[in-house]
């Protein structure tokens, strides 16, 4: 009784580890029999900022993505832009003004008169497969003008876990990934879960025991060099190419650039680095790196697996943002990155934010950068993406003498 009068005051489970929330500490992701896990609708929550020691509030919409509701169908005189990622996108510790979304909203918003709306699609544990799915079954109504797809480095050791229940057509195309908590739900539950509601003290017991165990694996993966374990091992490679699970992971990122090509709508790449491939000191806070599987000093400055990825767009036409430009190593570098989750501070919002704006405006046709589209009030979505040449950021454009490599080949 004791227990469970802690619990209603406080508000907080007993089970609950300083680790458990590290993706998602809003706690809002559910199952979903389409796109495995997706945010509870219609839902307010507030997180707390361990570093700025503040509480960040924020509510889901009707499609279950963070941020005010859209309307739909979308007027003509509204420039519409979705982000797609994971949890680095969907950013809980961020306040909505910090936000990527709403920086990139406002410094596009300043070279046109069409109103530039800029929706967080990004959600927990996504990975471009479900991402795909996300946007073909739920977003594609939304008719937008622009997505923007963050790859993430975590992405690729998401695929791996979550390939095996995705369900394709004829032709490989994901259709669907349903979570397999769905399929156990179906069951009669087991009588260990009952008493585990009924007496707290025994769940109690259990998680301190799993915990433990828990935590001694995750010491063992995180300072393993062995690509089955440890999930950011293979950033070590040199030839990240021939890695199947990365060839798995940005395959679908094809898919998505071909329907929304098939759309009228802009597709653009972007990716930026984690905290360990930036500095040994980003992103320590307690915890905080055990949980992502990564050892507390390590520190990945392989410069492969951007590169590669950068051969990828190039090969398949796909405009490409590289955000490791912009964050860099050393003390500013640090700066980008919050200390206690792995993920960017508002000074990283700030720069991604600024690096992805120059690039729209720079390299890619849009209401932002073209008095037509601002003079006839024409909707993005009348251009035609395919026809656009690939675009680089400083530092990623190929030397004459270097082929790029063809990962995509075993793929086909």
């Amino acid at each position: 009784m004791a227990v469970r009068a802690y619990e209603a005051l406080t508000g907080t489970s007993i089970c609950r580890t300083s680790e458990s929330p590290c993706a998602d500490p809003s706690q809002l992701t559910v199952p979903s029999w389409s796109f495995h896990q997706e945010l509870r609708p219609l839902t307010k929550a507030k997180v707390e900022c361990r570093d700025t020691r503040s509480e960040i509030e924020f509510q889901t919409n009707s499609l279950g993505l963070r941020g005010a509701e859209p309307i739909i169908p979308k007027s003509p005189d509204v420039c519409r832009i979705v982000v797609l990622g994971d949890e680095t996108i969907f950013a809980p510790e961020t306040a909505e003004s910090n936000h990527f979304c709403a920086l990139l909203q406002h410094q596009l918003q300043q070279q046109t008169r069409l109103h530039v709306e800029v929706i967080n699609a990004g959600i927990p544990g996504h990975c471009p497969l479900t991402e795909f799915v996300l946007f073909k079954q739920r977003l594609l109504g939304l008719h937008p003008d622009l997505v923007l797809l963050h790859f993430d480095w975590s992405d690729v050791a998401d695929d791996r876990q979550i390939r095996r229940l995705s369900r394709c057509d004829e032709s490989g195309n994901p259709q669907s990934c349903p979570n397999p908590k769905l399929i156990a739900s179906n069951k009669r539950i087991p009588q260990l879960d009952v008493w585990r509601k009924q007496f707290r003290l025994l769940d109690w017991m259990l998680s301190g025991m799993c915990t433990e165990w828990k935590q001694q694996i995750s010491r063992q993966k995180a300072s393993s060099r062995d690509v089955d374990t440890n999930p950011y091992a293979w950033l070590r490679n040199d030839h990240p190419e021939e890695n199947m699970a990365f060839r798995q992971a940005v395959k679908p990122i094809l898919n998505l650039a071909t329907l929304c090509r098939s759309s009228h709508c802009q597709f653009v790449l972007m990716t930026s680095p984690k905290p360990w491939q930036v500095s040994a000191k980003c992103s320590r806070g307690e915890g905080v790196r055990l949980a992502a599987g990564v050892a507390r000093d390590a520190y990945f400055s392989n410069r492969a697996p951007f590169n590669v990825l950068a051969d990828f767009a190039a090969q398949k036409r796909i405009p490409y943002i590289d955000g490791s430009t912009v964050i860099t190593s050393g003390k500013p570098g640090e700066e980008n990155f919050l200390r206690h989750a792995p993920r960017w501070s508002s000074v990283g919002h700030q720069h991604m934010a600024e690096c992805v704006a120059h690039f729209l405006i720079e390299k890619v046709p849009g209401a932002w950068n073209s008095p037509y589209f601002q003079q006839y009030e024409q909707p993005l979505s009348q251009t035609n993406a395919g026809d656009n040449p690939i675009q680089w950021t400083a530092g990623q454009q190929p030397h004459p003498e270097h082929n790029p490599r063809d990962i995509d080949r075993p793929l086909r």
